[in-house]
């Protein structure tokens, strides 16, 4: 920080900010690498894919399913959910800790803590999905076109992102620092297990199986599969919409939630 970049004022000195989100996004991941965040996004992706891929596998292969390849955009999934919950729990830690009363305090936008937690959410994301790619890609998972491939990867974090600012949001009004835990984790393990990613449709009983083939995550797990294999399928649109609301929600609800924060 240079003298050049802050703005005097008669008893105040302000930081631009670019700087402000710099420092707080700086402060925020050496506490992320301090508390060992790393370790456990990157390893949660392969205890889920040895917890399904190693019972299901006969039975779905007897049926001409290749179930690494098959199970793998949900474990990417999966690892967006985990991102997410640590994002409540870190939100509502800021608030309950003191930290964003004192950011109120200050010529700090309310915007700037949200964009630094965002960073080190996004470094766990990227973590998350290294460690699904990693394990999958051991069990036999390949990509089929580079292109695809590079879609597969940009519309996961882009559902990471979606996920981490809603729950940033409902961190930051709720100041419960178990929100993980409880508001989150009963309708994330929901969405996952009565979806597409782990057993096709025709595997669930008939009256729910409409709502498991259009629910959000079976659209963006087939999505998914789609470009994994190289091919771009109707669900990828689906997805892009869930996606984008939740974008959309998401921030103005994290926005919002800061701005009025006590």
């Amino acid at each position: 920080m240079t003298t050049a970049e802050l703005t005097k004022e008669p008893g105040v000195l302000r930081v631009p900010p670019r700087l402000q989100w710099s420092a707080l996004s700086e402060r925020n991941i050496r506490a992320m690498l301090r508390e060992g965040d790393l370790i456990l996004v990157f390893s949660a992706p392969l205890v889920f894919y040895l917890c399904f891929y190693i019972p299901l596998r006969k039975s779905m292969e007897a049926a001409g399913i290749d179930y690494a390849q098959y199970l793998l955009p949900l474990l990417a999934v999966y690892g967006m959910f985990f991102t997410s919950m640590f994002a409540g729990d870190r939100a509502a830690r800021e608030v309950a800790g003191g930290m964003a009363t004192r950011l109120r305090s200050m010529p700090v936008r309310p915007w700037i803590p949200v964009a630094a937690r965002m960073s080190s959410n996004l470094l766990r994301a990227v973590t998350a999905l290294a460690g699904a790619l990693v394990i999958g890609t051991i069990f036999g998972f390949r990509f089929h076109g580079v292109g695809a491939a590079l879609v597969f990867v940009a519309v996961v974090l882009a559902f990471g992102a979606a996920l981490v600012i809603c729950t940033d949001a409902l961190g930051t009004v709720t100041r419960n620092t178990q929100i993980s835990s409880t508001v989150l984790f009963g309708p994330q393990l929901l969405l996952i297990m009565t979806s597409t990613g782990l057993v096709a449709a025709e595997g669930f009983p008939g009256w729910i199986q409409p709502f498991v083939r259009n629910q959000p995550v079976s659209q963006l797990t087939d999505a998914l599969r789609g470009l994994a294999d190289g091919r771009f399928t109707s669900e990828l649109g689906v997805a892009a919409i869930w996606i984008v609301a939740l974008l959309i929600v998401g921030t103005a609800l994290a926005v919002r939630a800061e701005g009025h924060r006590p």
